[in-house]
C-alpha cells in the first residue's frame, strides 16, 4: 500500500480535497493509499523528498489569497520532488462556534493564515473588534475552539463542524464567491505524458540585470508557448535577488520547450524542473 501525505489534523480543506481527488483519479482505486496527516506543510514535504510516504499533497494557491509561499520556497529547496498532478477545489469558508450566539460576543477567531485572508472583509465589517489568532491548519482552529467553553469562534469547512462537533453560525464568508484553490501531488519521478493537454512548471533564478526577466520571457514568446502563471519569491540568499515561479502550456520534452531550456542554459541562467503534468480536468478549471 502507497503513502499520502495532507495538512492535516481531519476536517482540513486539504483533507476534503485529497477524497475528492482520489475519487476523480482511477488510478488510485485499485490499491488506495493510506492516507497521513500532517501537522505542517514543510513537515509533509520533508517526509515526501525522504521518502518517509510515496505522496504529498498540498495546496499550492488560491485564486483570492495568491501562492501559499512555504510550498513554493520548499519546492524550491528540494531536489527530488516532482509535481506529478494538480486538482482545482472550490473553497468555502465557513464561521464556526461551539453553539449559537451574536456575532457581537465573539471575541477571539482561530484560523489559518490563507483562510483569515480570504475572508478578510467580512471580518473588518462584522467583527472588527476580534483578536486573530492563526494557527497550521483550519482544521487544527476548529479543533481548538471545540475544547474550549470560550466566545471564540474559527474559520473552516463545513467537514470541521461535523467532526468536531461545532456549529455553522455563518456559511460561504469569504471576500470572493468563486474562491478556488489548486493543489498539487507530489511524488519521486516525473509524470508521464498525457493526451497532449499537459502543464510544466519551472522555477528560473534570473540574473540581477536590467533586462533579464524580460529577456527569459522573450525565449518563451517567440516561440509561441503560454505562460499561464508567473509568481516571484525572495531567493532567500541576499536581499533584492528573486526566482520565479513559472507555469506553462505543454509537455517538458516538447521539442519548443526544450528549446527555451538550452537557449537559458546557454545565458547562464538555472533552471529547475518542478514538474510536468495533466492539466486540471475542465469542469476543475474554474478560474
Amino acid at each position: 500500500m502507497s503513502t499520502m501525505g495532507y495538512l492535516g489534523p481531519k476536517g482540513s480543506f486539504s483533507e476534503e480535497a485529497i477524497h475528492l481527488f482520489l475519487l476523480d483519479h482511477s488510478e488510485f482505486n485499485l490499491s488506495p493509499p493510506q492516507l497521513i496527516p500532517f501537522p505542517t506543510i514543510p513537515r509533509l514535504l520533508l517526509a515526501c523528498d525522504e521518502k518517509k510516504i510515496d505522496w504529498a499533497f498540498i495546496p499550492l494557491e488560491n485564486s483570492t489569497e495568491g501562492q501559499v509561499g512555504v510550498t513554493m520556497d520548499i519546492l524550491g529547496q528540494t531536489e527530488h520532488l516532482f509535481i506529478s498532478y494538480e486538482f482545482v477545489q472550490p473553497i468555502d469558508q465557513c464561521l464556526l462556534t461551539h453553539e449559537p450566539m451574536p456575532l457581537q460576543q465573539i471575541e477571539r477567531i482561530y484560523s489559518h493564515e490563507q483562510a483569515i485572508g480570504q475572508c478578510r472583509d467580512f471580518l473588518e465589517t462584522h467583527l472588527p473588534q476580534v483578536e486573530q489568532v492563526t494557527c497550521l491548519s483550519t482544521a487544527e482552529a476548529a479543533q481548538r475552539i471545540s475544547s474550549i467553553r470560550e466566545n471564540w469562534a474559527a474559520i473552516g469547512p463545513r467537514r470541521a463542524a461535523s467532526l468536531y462537533n461545532l456549529h455553522i453560525l455563518a456559511e460561504r464568508i469569504q471576500d470572493v464567491v468563486l474562491n478556488p484553490t489548486r493543489f498539487v501531488l507530489i511524488g519521486h519521478r516525473l509524470a508521464d505524458m498525457s493526451d497532449g493537454n499537459d502543464k510544466t512548471s519551472l522555477l528560473i533564478v534570473a540574473n540581477n540585470t536590467p533586462g533579464s526577466l524580460y529577456s527569459i520571457l522573450g525565449e518563451f514568446s517567440k516561440r509561441r508557448i503560454n505562460l499561464t502563471r508567473i509568481e516571484s519569491r525572495p531567493s532567500k540568499r541576499k536581499l533584492g535577488e528573486y526566482v520565479f515561479f513559472i507555469d506553462v502550456d505543454g509537455y517538458v520534452f516538447a521539442p519548443p520547450i526544450q528549446e527555451v531550456l538550452w537557449a537559458l542554459r546557454e545565458e547562464n541562467i538555472s533552471v529547475k524542473l518542478l514538474g510536468s503534468y495533466p492539466k486540471a480536468l475542465p469542469e476543475e478549471t474554474i478560474f
